[in-house]
């Protein structure tokens, strides 16, 4: 974990990539919700399949063609489980009745249901986007899941990853909140916090693919 913590600061492009980086969180904060965080996830993207020590140049023109195929790829793969979950919500929420005991029921086995898939999503995802950007194919981004995936230094480097994000998008989110200064801090927290988690699940995927 230290290695990753230091990681978006070494090497030539780091100044110029975690500036980057944290502009695109910036803008998608105050000004452009979503549109903005696509380079972004090209560029994790990239880091997910990256074996060097030092951050990659985020100015690189092969960066708006891999932002757009890992993007087709999070929203390809997210069609499933996120049209459960509205499923799900629409069904619990449609109803004038009182619930009832198989009503109950039903929540609990839907709603585990739809986390399920939520957490497989957020498991897989990062080793599509991975292959993907090995390959420089999106085919390769949807095959040749499983030997990673089931792999425990893989899930060791994809849960310290997510813990990483969980923690800065949530701390960056309480600043962006307060609005002025705090925004742009938080925005600066989410970008650093959006590298680290990378550099963890592309180290746990890279030896994973050994």
């Amino acid at each position: 974990m230290r290695e990753a913590l230091g990681y978006p600061t070494r090497g030539e492009h780091a100044e110029k990539a975690l500036l980057s980086a944290w502009l695109c969180v910036l803008v998608h904060s105050i000004v452009i919700p979503v549109v903005t965080l696509v380079p972004l996830l090209g560029y994790a993207a990239t880091i997910l399949a990256d074996e060097n020590d030092e951050p990659p140049s985020f100015l690189e023109r092969a960066l708006v063609g891999r932002s757009l195929g890992a993007t087709v790829l999070v929203v390809g793969y997210g069609v499933v489980p996120v049209g459960t979950a509205l499923v799900a919500i629409l069904l619990l929420t449609g109803g004038d009745q009182p619930p009832t005991d198989a009503d109950a029921l039903f929540v609990l086995v839907g709603s585990t249901a739809v986390l399920a898939m939520l957490a497989a999503y957020a498991y897989l995802v990062p080793i599509a986007l991975a292959n993907y950007v090995r390959a420089g194919s999106l085919r390769a981004g949807c095959t040749g899941l499983g030997a990673v995936a089931g792999d425990a230094v893989y899930f060791v480097g994809w849960a310290s990853g997510a813990i990483v994000l969980l923690v800065g998008v949530g701390i960056a989110g309480a600043f962006v909140d307060l609005g002025g200064i705090f925004a742009v801090a938080g925005s600066f927290v989410g970008a650093y916090a959006a590298l680290i988690a990378s550099r963890r699940v592309g180290r746990g995927y890279a030896a994973a693919t050994e």
